[in-house]
């Protein structure tokens, strides 16, 4: 029996600007997500990983930006034929946690506040189920004495704690899909390493799926079940996390899994990634990733698609098959 994917995005395109001042960030992207699955979208700054989240949440500002494509979650489109956010959006089982909690947070009100603010607009709580609701999220994010932290301000809590009040807020939402965006960046590794743990048990106790933004290939290796690479606004691989990782199909891939620091490299120098991302807007003859690519040959300055590697596989590289992506990434 096939199971139907919780979330599909077909050809998703965002501009930004107008007329003869606009430029295009995303091209053409395509994504799944399944029931209860964990997905990593990954890639350096600028390569379109926080503006496909911000998309799919409808926190684009319309005056300033365009949506092309179709998005579809459980069952109700994300926004309309013209690229306008769906009027029910506040029915669809989505939520977001943001990178840093300290400027998500409201500074002048108290955590149950926000918390119970959530319940009541987005459940129809009133104000007694939403407290006791609020108290027992706390609790599930691992917050202890909870009935205390409802009266705390953001200010007082560590940047640890601010974050699984984030997490406590978006649950309030009771998503289906949870979209993290490199929630983990402003805290130390074992504060990391808890969230992260944190995160995957709530997926699984509540057959929630997440989608885990992310540059840190670390963290995808240990939360993630399927990784999709981006660069310059498009994907340039997915698959499954160990197959991708294992042998990646895509130099871009291969480079960010080369940087990575090893126990037995110290003292050395870390591999990089020649060059930088290219800005929005910028054109590039044939494959984007060319100008940086070690690999490259006069094949790559025609268009590039995605090339199936395996039933599950695909990557942007007309060389994946032709080269050993793994024996450089090691």
């Amino acid at each position: 029996m096939t199971v139907m994917a919780l979330l599909t995005v077909e050809g998703l395109q965002v501009h930004f600007g107008h007329d003869e001042n606009q430029v295009q960030a995303l091209y053409d992207v395509d994504l799944t997500i399944e029931p209860g699955e964990i997905v990593g979208l990954v890639g350096e700054s600028g390569s379109g990983k926080t503006v496909t989240s911000l998309a799919l949440m409808g926190l684009l500002d319309p005056r300033s930006s365009r949506i092309e494509g179709r998005a579809v979650l459980d069952g109700q489109p994300l926004w309309n034929e013209r690229g306008e956010r769906n009027a029910a959006r506040r029915d669809v089982p989505l939520a977001m946690v943001f990178q840093e909690p300290m400027t998500a947070l409201d500074p002048v009100f108290t955590v149950g506040s926000q918390l119970m603010e959530t319940l009541r607009t987005r459940r129809g709580m009133d104000k007694a189920q939403a407290r006791a609701e609020s108290v027992a999220l706390l609790d599930a994010v691992g917050i202890s004495d909870p009935k205390a932290r409802m009266k705390a301000y953001p200010h007082e809590l560590s940047g640890g704690m601010r974050q699984r009040v984030m997490i406590a807020i978006a649950l309030a939402c009771d998503p289906k899909l949870l979209i993290a965006d490199e929630p983990t960046t402003a805290v130390d590794v074992t504060i990391q390493a808890q969230l992260l743990d944190l995160i995957k048990s709530l997926a699984r106790e509540r057959g929630m799926s997440v989608l885990f933004v992310t540059h840190d290939l670390g963290v995808v290796s240990e939360t993630c079940d399927r990784m999709i690479t981006m660069y310059a606004g498009r994907i340039v691989e997915r698959g499954p996390v160990a197959e991708v990782l294992g042998s990646p199909g895509h130099p871009y891939t291969m480079g960010l899994l080369a940087a990575l620091p090893s126990p037995g490299s110290r003292g050395e120098r870390l591999a990089t990634i020649p060059g930088r991302v290219p800005p929005p807007g910028t054109t590039v003859e044939g494959c984007v990733f060319r100008p940086r690519c070690p690999f490259a040959v006069d094949e790559c300055t025609k268009p590039q698609d995605l090339i199936p590697l395996s039933t599950a596989r695909e990557a942007r590289c007309i060389r994946s098959r032709e080269l050993d992506f793994q024996g450089v990434a090691r």
